[in-house]
């Protein structure tokens, strides 16, 4: 079997969502809190990389499984980590579905709040969960629709005064007995979740499997970044790789974009926009991949960046191509395959192959330039580069930095 071959589904595969109920005081189910389970046997949250927890539940709960059908007209309450709070263009659709949930650990810094007002304007509810008051957070309740407070712990009933001045709707967390649920009813709160109202229900996904054809994501990548996007390019790009093919699809077909029952894919892609599909694409690489594999693309797209840019001023060589030898360069690494398999899967034109496999020709000259820079950048004792690498270096970073914020 051909180590591109992503028909077997990995350990890392098998992680799972869990919805718990919020209710109102008079026991109406309102809204579901979406949590992520690295298992279907696993019974609690278990987050190791927060940026990948939510990733993976965000893409099973709306491109896997579908809002319409997971909630219905419900709210669905989603954590997300500071790296989704600064990274808007991330954030699930549609929005007047989705409450924003700012775990404790976040700080009211200037750009935590400008992320926040943005996503207001966007349309978000925000929710502050397991809020306790303080000085580094207190600006966030001006922004907040809804405060969540754990009611196990002890809590200031003047906070939640507070809160209520400020227009928030009181959430109680960790309800377990009637007493709790009448007490804190008492005492202002509106919306209740805890098990005395229902435990967490792990739910599987209706994919046998979810891995992806990630060499297909990688140029998906390439060419959704594009200044003029050929949109014929990606619906053939999409159609190679099953599961995009279905989470477009599927989301296609959600009411956010009026259940339009199209499987043309792509009608598919016209429905979705440019913004969207980049989204989606997004979510699930990040979603089948850890942080190893980011920190490799982003090596991989300053080289891709630099190679372009030191071709720049060369008639003769083409720009892209030479971008391509640099992202393809450590494609390998990326995808956990031999480069000369890759080749083989992937049809790219000779002179960049000959550049790959050993390094020859101009393109080939270009990627040693690029890679040598890389290393020098990170060795200490290394003497000064010229100015004319530095400018392409910075410039690349720059480039990539972009490039990352979207993905």
């Amino acid at each position: 079997m051909s180590t591109l071959d992503q028909s077997a589904p990995s350990l890392g595969d098998n992680y799972c969502i869990a919805l718990q109920p919020i209710c109102d005081g008079d026991y109406r189910h309102l809204a579901d809190e979406l949590l992520y389970r690295a298992s279907i046997h696993d019974d609690r949250v278990e987050v190791r990389d927060p940026l990948l927890a939510t990733a993976r539940a965000s893409s099973m709960a709306i491109y896997e499984i579908g809002l319409d059908k997971l909630i219905g007209d419900r709210l669905l309450f989603i954590n997300v980590s500071r790296e989704w709070l600064e990274r808007p263009e991330l954030l699930p659709l549609p929005p007047e579905k989705v409450v924003i949930e700012v775990l404790e650990s976040v700080d009211a810094n200037e750009e935590i709040i400008s992320a926040l007002q943005l996503i207001k304007r966007q349309g978000y509810r925000i929710a502050l969960d397991d809020y306790v008051i303080n000085s580094n957070n207190a600006a966030l309740v001006t922004l907040a629709d809804i405060v969540k407070v754990d009611v196990v712990e002890p809590y200031d009933l003047r906070h939640l005064a507070f809160y209520r001045k400020h227009g928030c709707t009181l959430l109680a967390e960790k309800v377990e007995s009637l007493e709790t649920f009448e007490r804190t009813k008492a005492q202002g709160f509106s919306l209740f979740q805890g098990f005395f109202f229902a435990r967490p229900k792990n739910l599987v996904s209706p994919l046998r499997q979810r891995r992806s054809n990630s060499s297909i994501q990688i140029k998906l990548i390439r060419e959704l970044y594009r200044d003029m996007v050929n949109f014929d390019w990606i619906a053939n790009m999409i159609a190679q790789d099953p599961h995009l093919y279905l989470t477009v699809i599927k989301r296609a077909n959600s009411s956010h974009f009026g259940q339009c029952e199209t499987t043309n894919l792509k009608r598919g892609l016209q429905l979705l926009g440019l913004t969207e599909l980049r989204t989606l694409v997004a979510t699930v690489m990040l979603a089948q991949n850890g942080p190893i594999c980011r920190l490799t693309m982003q090596h991989a797209l300053i080289r891709a960046f630099m190679c372009k840019h030191l071709a720049t001023p060369f008639y003769h060589i083409d720009a892209e191509d030479a971008f391509t030898t640099g992202l393809f360069s450590l494609m390998d690494a990326m995808l956990g395959v031999e480069m000369a398999e890759l080749l083989d899967e992937i049809p790219l034109s000779d002179s960049v192959a000959q550049a790959l496999t050993g390094n020859s020709g101009t393109l080939g000259a270009i990627l040693t330039l690029a890679r040598d820079y890389q290393e020098l950048e990170t060795d200490a004792m290394a003497s000064p580069p010229s100015e004319e690498l530095r400018e392409c270096y910075l410039l690349a970073v720059k480039e990539t930095q972009a490039m990352m914020k979207m993905i």
